[in-house]
């Protein structure tokens, strides 16, 4: 055996009891480690030790079930302490398990988005738990971890393990092979190969060049005809959003937030990267203008200092009650989030109100608000581990009226653009609505996640964005786009007679997870219900208008 391949079983045969447990099922555990492994060799080759565990939970949570499954699990004594374990929610069950399992504390509770000291506190919730099922005398812990070492991981398991490791490895370089197109071959450019020098054919060049001016005149055709998008999130601010002089000024007038965070660490006394900074306030109307500064140090207390906004100087100190703090070892740094929250805005400078860490049932966040010089206030959160966007608010002065409303399809695109999706067959919308001086607009990308934005609509601005992602894991997923296609071709819908979706999400169904799909045409209404994994319509119904 190879040094991958016994790293692989090593894993394997570590992470095998906590997916056992997690699932209540012994061939369910052996199927997720397999299908974890295979998965994460396959897409990351160098890291995948690092990913298996997180990529194992988040599989384990979209199957974990309610109760135990008594039949998968074997009758034998040496496995009894871990019987009453079993009957125990998910979220205990994986709280228990990765305790039991050999998976250190700080790993536990940074693929759980919490602090060691949460992790402990769930812990001993779950053990709590299983002591009243087990009418107070639940089994100690070291009994327990002696009934996980006799969770058998078996040389089959290895051979399949591997199997499908290998499998996994070939289909990923036949997916990098170029498929062989069948024809002659010719080049539009003169090309050296090993001495030989390959003819330009006379009309390939007038051919493509002819193709590369028919293509350049239609994008310029397009560009001028079709109105700016908004910038991206990736994008730089536009070089025209500038501020006059005196706006200018009048922001500078005030303590940014690093200028804030770092005057506090002084009266702190403490380095800044001692400190954890939880939230920071601008508050520019107070008299004076007070900056607020919630931080944490060392202790783990938390004290907020009130600045003078202009001057820096220390106003008040208050000591405040203990709260969770998030675990923030593996977000995105501050710095990144701060510059993401200003290309949100589409201007180049902007006054920063708001900035908050935190952390809640989806995991951890930063939160911001700024403030542009046309009194517009924009709010937004992002994902804390991977800066993705995932509320966007644009909050305008009051007394602005609408005239001119742009047309849906630029609408659309305003909300694409925002998402920053390029290609609009790979999503279904479900709402495209004008509601006074707004356009409300929802569609479902491929992947499940959904968003709903709501534009100006007049101008196309981005005023909200909420986004809801799949919890479920859609590696393996066909996709909401071809389950649409099944769901359409039942119906014997056709280009000439479109569907208008008004639901397409994921859901879970006995168990399973499906996509559930609404639409309709003119004379009937449609409710199709498609699994995730396989494609099969499992529920199908029409009805007339």
């Amino acid at each position: 055996m190879t040094d991958q391949n016994a790293s692989l079983v090593s894993c394997a045969e570590r992470l095998f009891p906590l997916a056992a447990l997690y699932l209540g099922s012994l061939s369910g555990g052996r199927a997720a480690v397999t299908e974890t492994l295979a998965s994460v060799r396959r897409k990351s080759p160098d890291t995948w030790e690092d990913e298996a565990l997180p990529r194992l939970l988040r599989l384990c949570q979209t199957r974990a079930p309610e109760g135990m499954d008594e039949q998968d699990f074997p009758d034998d004594p040496a496995l009894e302490p871990l019987r009453p374990l079993l009957k125990l929610p998910p979220g205990s069950r994986c709280y228990l398990a990765l305790s039991l399992c050999g998976i250190s504390p700080e790993d536990a509770a940074s693929v759980r988005g919490i602090s060691p000291e949460e992790l402990t506190k769930k812990t001993e919730k779950a053990m709590r738990q299983m002591q009243f099922m087990c009418s107070g005398e639940p089994p100690e812990p070291e009994a327990l971890r002696e009934a996980v070492r006799h969770l058998p991981w078996q040389d089959s398991d290895t051979e399949a393990l591997l199997a499908a490791v290998s499998a996994g490895e070939k289909d990923a370089s036949a997916e990098q092979e170029p498929a062989p197109i069948a024809g002659e071959i010719r080049r539009i450019t003169r090309q050296e190969h090993g001495g030989k020098t390959v003819a330009i054919p006379v009309w390939g060049i007038v051919l493509g060049a002819a193709c590369m001016l028919l293509a350049f005149g239609g994008l310029l055709f397009f560009a001028l005809r079709t109105p700016k998008p908004l910038p991206m999130q990736e994008q730089e601010p536009p070089a025209h959003a500038e501020y006059e002089p005196e706006e200018i000024k009048r922001f500078q007038e005030y303590l940014t937030i690093a200028e804030a965070q770092k005057k506090t660490a002084g009266y702190a006394g403490a380095a800044e990267s001692e400190l954890l900074f939880l939230n920071t306030k601008l508050k520019p109307d107070e008299q004076p203008p007070r900056c607020e500064v919630t931080v944490s140090g060392a202790d783990k207390r938390l004290t907020e200092y009130v600045l003078n906004a202009k001057t820096g100087e220390l106003l008040t100190k208050e000591e405040l009650p203990a709260e969770k703090l998030p675990n923030t070892a593996k977000w995105v740094p501050v710095a990144e989030m701060r510059q993401a929250a200003l290309r949100c805005t589409g201007q180049t400078a902007a006054l920063y109100l708001k900035e908050k860490l935190g952390s809640g049932a989806d995991g951890g966040y930063y939160k911001y608000e700024l403030l542009d010089a046309n009194g517009t206030v924009y709010a937004m959160e992002f994902d804390a581990m991977s800066g993705m966007l995932m509320k966007y608010s644009a909050e305008e002065p009051a007394g602005e009226e609408y005239t001119n409303i742009i047309p849906p399809e630029f609408a659309k695109q305003q909300a694409l653009n925002r998402a920053a999706i390029t290609d609009a067959s790979q999503v279904i919308f479900t709402k495209v609505k004008q509601d006074g001086g707004v356009y409300l607009i929802a569609f479902t990308l491929d992947d499940g996640t959904q968003y709903m934005t709501e534009l100006n609509a007049e101008n196309g601005a981005v005023n909200t964005v909420d986004v809801q992602p799949v919890s479920a894991d859609m590696t393996d997923a066909v996709g909401v786009i071809e389950a649409a296609k099944r769901a359409e071709a039942m119906a014997g819908l056709t280009k000439e007679r479109p569907a208008l979706y008004t639901k397409a999400k994921v859901e879970r169904s006995n168990g399973a997870y499906v996509y559930e799909l609404a639409f309709e045409t003119a004379d009937y209404e449609y409710e199709v219900s498609v699994n995730t994994e396989t494609g099969a319509i499992v529920k199908y119904r029409a009805r007339g208008k």
